[in-house]
């Protein structure tokens, strides 16, 4: 038709076209569009090569053309891959015990008669595989089970009186394990505590209740508070001593202070006062310090609390003691006169304290080092913590008997 357009052919291929021979006819000679010696669209063959056979076509033998063609529209069989051929057994696929046969051709399609129905022979199930006893290997896979590591596994046949028996064994060695352990600890402490024991000075006083004069009667000397003239602090300072000008004993309390501090002290059953003034290692104070003999310890305290207030709204003050203020040299006439700084504690059922002055008469500043160091050294070192202390203790003799105290 006009206009129509001939369909695209494959690739080194032609139509024929109108008015010339079939591919089957020889050619003609000198077509346009071909080189010389080309047949049927492809290139000639080389000199000396033959024309291949003639394909087999499908449906027909190689000897001889007697076969029939192949029926059209019968759907070939699909070809699988099959396993390798296995006998059939004698008693379900060949009766009469015949010789296994093969698998049939899969590429050939058989058709399988079906055998009478007849009611198979059941064959007893084969026995259980042997259980194994010894260790099983450990898969990387189960869970709780690290690769490399074996699983025993437990003997079946183990009786229950060996299973009994290896509890009460495994029992018996914990409950061993732990009394050993707990037996080397308190060995351990025992060792530890006698070797502190040992190793700990052995006590050289025991200890005198001071808490009443009524308990505590024997009075204080001046010899008992100053029994030299030197006072030493530091052992390892020997030169920087107290030196003591002169102690003083009184039964009068009320010569000690003034005003409201004169009448505290004998309210509360002041019996004695024993004093002395000294001078400080550098020379530049001078110290009066002193004991209070009160009656118990309940009054030391109420001593100790109203003394404070006294002071601070100067209604009463330690008097520092001057044995030479008479004197036109008078070297203590500044514990009388000048302006001084006073402390004072407690131990037992006495009241200690100390009255500091310039030895040139001076205001001693507030916040003074030296005062507070003076302070320390007269009340807490030396009249609490040395002759005080020794009054609290009597010492033990050699033989381990202390000494009997003087009544």
């Amino acid at each position: 038709m006009p206009g129509s357009r001939t369909p695209a052919a494959p690739h080194g291929y032609e139509p024929p076209r109108r008015g010339e021979p079939r591919t089957d006819e020889p050619p003609r000679r000198n077509v346009p569009g071909e080189p010389p010696g080309a047949r049927n669209g492809a290139l000639a063959r080389p000199r000396g090569v033959e024309d291949p056979p003639p394909t087999m076509r499908r449906g027909f033998a190689p000897g001889g053309p007697t076969a029939a063609p192949p029926r059209r529209n019968v759907a070939e069989p699909r070809q699988r891959s099959a396993p390798p051929a296995t006998p059939v057994s004698p008693g379900v696929g060949a009766p009469g015990g015949m010789p296994p046969r093969t698998a049939p051709n899969p590429a050939m399609p058989v058709r399988v008669v079906p055998p009478p129905p007849t009611r198979p022979t059941v064959t007893p199930p084969p026995p259980p595989p042997p259980r194994r006893t010894g260790p099983r290997p450990a898969g990387a896979g189960e869970p709780g089970v690290a690769a490399g590591w074996q699983r025993l596994a437990v003997n079946p046949n183990m009786s229950a009186r060996w299973k009994k028996a290896l509890s009460v064994l495994g029992v018996l060695a914990v409950l061993t394990v732990c009394g050993v352990g707990s037996f080397l600890m308190v060995l351990d402490e025992k060792q530890g505590t006698g070797a502190q024991a040992n190793t700990s000075p052995p006590p050289t006083a025991t200890p005198v209740d001071i808490t009443s004069r009524e308990i505590d009667p024997k009075p204080l000397t001046a010899g008992e508070v100053f029994p030299g003239k030197q006072i030493v602090i530091d052992p390892n300072k020997p030169t920087e001593v107290y030196t003591v000008i002169k102690p003083q004993v009184l039964t009068d309390c009320r010569a000690a202070a003034s005003g409201e501090i004169s009448k505290l002290i004998t309210k509360l059953g002041c019996s004695q006062v024993v004093r002395g003034t000294m001078r400080s290692p550098n020379g530049a104070y001078l110290v009066t310090g002193g004991i209070v003999n009160l009656d118990t310890v309940a009054n030391a305290e109420k001593a100790y609390e109203a003394i404070k207030p006294i002071v601070d709204e100067g209604k009463g003050r330690f008097l520092g003691y001057a044995p030479d203020r008479q004197d036109k040299k008078s070297i203590t006439k500044p514990l009388a006169l000048a302006s001084t700084h006073a402390g004072w504690n407690i131990r037992g059922h006495y009241l200690v304290y100390c009255v500091i002055a310039r030895s040139d008469g001076g205001e001693i500043p507030i916040g003074d080092p030296f005062a507070k160091q003076i302070l320390f050294d007269v009340i807490e070192f030396y009249l609490r913590g040395k002759v005080l202390e020794e009054r609290a203790s009597d010492p033990i003799t050699t033989s381990g008997a202390p000494t009997p105290a003087a009544s």
